[in-house]
């Protein structure tokens, strides 16, 4: 054999390598901007000044609402469209040309999710108030125009409008007039037709009978942005990348855990045998639409009636030599046909150091008994068809901050672009907790739907104590607060995997796309 032929070999090797390895990275579901079902309501979980949706406290980036320029600036100066209204015109129809906003949501370039209107703020200080979809006056209503290049054209009335006003928490979106001023931005969306030729025009028009305030006031529009509409970064890849299917992760060193289901002995592995709870281990279930990750999951049923679905620990101390400090959980979730927790929100698999003595089920963490970090989720307003069949993720902790206060803290998933979960779709779910050292704030707690990030928080008291540490990993399914199930709910767990360094979504499931 030749010299050059034995130099080749290796890097016809290192070149195969990359390949696969790239075909396995392509095959991850990819991050999407936001669930195809939902969109802006104007109803009891529609925006506040505070919340793009109650649901979940889904927070704004900004008190008052978020847009984007017409350069794509995130609250920034450019508008897409201005208009100069003035006091004392009794009741003009006020026009917007918004046609490169239109162009933007008809060619996927952005979600539609909205016009966002607000004052200039260095022209003019007055408010102005329009008539809603709401409104009596059936013609003074908002309308979207739309002529088409073959000179056909379209009318289109709002599907939801809405203001905010951060004199209240709640949402207006069922008054009949929306206000624009100082204090006030509106925000309005049409459904728009699927595009068959060129818009060659769209115009926003709105009424308004009553202009407040002394002198012109200037009217800016935007797109709206909520805060699942800002991608951060896309999904990390972490160190289930160099594992298709998850295949021979248990074996990586950095790996303290890994669960699949797989084996009929998998409850030996976890301290709780029998478990607590409705647990089953199943690979078909088609009458709530499963549809399998990769082999056999976890089903976890709430069943009517009742409060808990699952409570089962995995015990650091049986395993390792000392309990650890720091750790990545990850593990997959889907929710089932049936999931619709309408009178309650609850609790989900997290990680814990309650010892038995507190910082869970509203026994008071003092920095020395305890803490515990679940993730929670929302309630699901009954009265709102835009959340129908989503749920909202947050984290529910017991921390030191919280010295003798009854109950958990509960910080909202609002920076992932997935922060709203579709029913039956799985989705990956990752927390990484870090301890604080006693006497400083320095805990950090982070969270990733499908590889991007959700939560951070780097600033945590969880502990006083260094005799607290990370003690077990928590697989709770709880619903409530005290309230039970109003119904039967299912969900299904699968692909668990505990690491030292954070583990990222795995390469090369079929169930893991919508």
């Amino acid at each position: 054999m030749s010299a050059s032929a034995s130099v080749s070999i290796p890097r016809l090797w290192r070149l195969l390598r990359l390949v696969i390895i790239g075909a396995a990275l392509a095959a991850v579901a990819p991050v999407r901007a936001q669930p195809t079902s939902f969109h802006l309501s104007d109803d009891g979980a529609g925006p506040s000044c505070v919340f793009f949706t109650t649901m979940g406290q889904l927070k704004w980036q900004r008190r008052g609402g978020d847009w984007a320029d017409a350069q794509g600036v995130p609250n920034g100066p450019l508008p897409y469209a201005s208009q100069l209204v003035r006091p004392g015109q009794g009741r003009p129809f006020v026009e917007w040309d918004v046609t490169t906003l239109v162009r933007e949501w008809l060619d996927g370039r952005h979600a539609n999710n909205g016009v966002f209107m607000r004052l200039r703020e260095t022209l003019g200080s007055g408010t102005v108030i329009f008539h809603s979809r709401e409104s009596p006056d059936v013609a003074a209503r908002p309308s979207l125009k739309l002529k088409w290049a073959d000179g056909s054209t379209d009318r289109l009335a709002p599907s939801a409008d809405t203001y905010l006003d951060c004199s209240t928490v709640y949402s207006l979106g069922q008054r009949p007039d929306l206000r624009v001023g100082a204090q006030y931005s509106a925000i309005l969306r049409f459904d728009l037709p699927k595009a068959t030729q060129a818009l060659k025009s769209a115009t926003l028009y709105m009424s308004s009978d009553r202009q407040q305030g002394g002198g012109p006031t200037t009217l800016q529009v935007y797109r709206a942005a909520p805060p699942f509409a800002v991608a951060n970064g896309g999904p990390r890849q972490g160190l289930a990348a160099r594992f298709q299917s998850d295949a021979g992760i248990a074996r990586d060193p950095d790996v303290l855990f890994a669960e699949d289901f797989d084996s009929l002995l998998w409850p030996l592995r976890w301290r709780d045998v029998p478990l607590r709870g409705s647990a089953q281990r199943i690979d078909e279930d088609p009458e709530l639409g499963f549809v399998p990750l990769h082999g056999p999951a976890l089903r976890v049923r709430i069943a009517k009636g009742k409060n808990l679905g699952m409570d089962l620990r995995y015990y650091f101390s049986r395993f390792l030599a000392d309990e650890p400090e720091e750790v990545f959980l990850r593990y997959y979730i889907r929710f089932a046909d049936d999931w619709d927790p309408w009178l309650q929100g609850g609790k989900l698999p997290g990680i814990a150091g309650t010892y038995g003595r507190g910082g869970w089920g509203m026994r008071p963490t003092d920095g020395y008994n305890g803490w515990s970090a679940r993730t929670g989720f929302a309630r699901r307003p009954r009265e709102a068809q835009a959340v129908a069949g989503l749920t909202a993720l947050a984290s529910y902790v017991y921390h030191a901050g919280l010295s003798g206060i009854a109950g958990g803290d509960w910080w909202d998933w609002n920076l992932a672009p997935s922060s709203l979960l579709a029913n039956n779709r799985w989705y990956c779910i990752e927390q990484h907790l870090k301890l604080n050292q006693p006497g400083q704030a320095d805990g950090v707690y982070e969270a990733w739907v499908d590889g991007a990030l959700a939560v951070r928080k780097t600033d945590v008291t969880f502990r006083k104590s260094a005799e607290l540490k990370i003690e077990t990993l928590w697989f709770n399914v709880y619903h409530g607060g005290q309230q039970p199930a109003p119904k039967d709910l299912t969900l299904y767990l699968d692909q668990v995997v505990v690491a030292k360094r954070y583990i990222g979504p795995i390469v090369g499931a079929p169930g893991s796309s919508p």
